[in-house]
């Protein structure tokens, strides 16, 4: 009498691979919502200053990067044990985390703020800063790799 082989997981080096490059970018992630987002740059005569600045932390979306970007690690450590597709749902926190960061230039927290006016000495501007764009970064990176996880062929079965 046969007996039916139970499904295979597909836990091949590639996926594996997959897996750890999506907790590193999800750790990434998560570690651009405690940094600088925006702030205020502040330009007197031919001197550059930057004044002050908002944290991702101070908004809440900082708060959803560092969630997604947490999620999006298990996900990814999850997915190194159990199947690419698990790999591949990061996609989803990446999303997310790339929605809140939109979402914060559409109306950032603390702008309102972070205002100095020195009438005819000195230019004030509202600026993103570095934090703000590496979170992007990752949340691109993020994706690509949960794409990778989710379009790459699985090998054949061997039975």
């Amino acid at each position: 009498m046969a007996t039916a082989h139970p499904p295979r997981p597909d836990r091949s080096g590639t996926s594996a691979l997959l897996g750890l490059a999506v907790v590193a970018a999800g750790l990434a992630l998560a570690v651009t919502g405690v940094l600088p987002w925006a702030g205020i740059s502040a330009t007197f005569g031919v001197v550059n200053a930057d004044l002050t600045s908002v944290h991702g932390t101070e908004d809440g979306a900082g708060w959803w990067v560092m969630g997604s970007g947490v999620v999006a690690a298990g996900l990814g450590a999850l997915g190194i044990s159990r199947s690419r597709i698990v790999t591949g749902l990061a996609i989803l926190p990446g999303a997310v985390a790339a929605f809140s960061l939109a979402m914060f230039l559409t109306r950032p927290h603390g702008f309102d703020r972070l205002t100095m006016a020195i009438p005819g000495l000195v230019r004030v501007e509202p600026v993103i800063l570095y934090g703000w764009w590496a979170g992007l970064g990752a949340s691109v990176v993020l994706a690509a790799l949960a794409c990778l996880a989710l379009t790459r062929r699985r090998p054949p079965d061997q039975s």
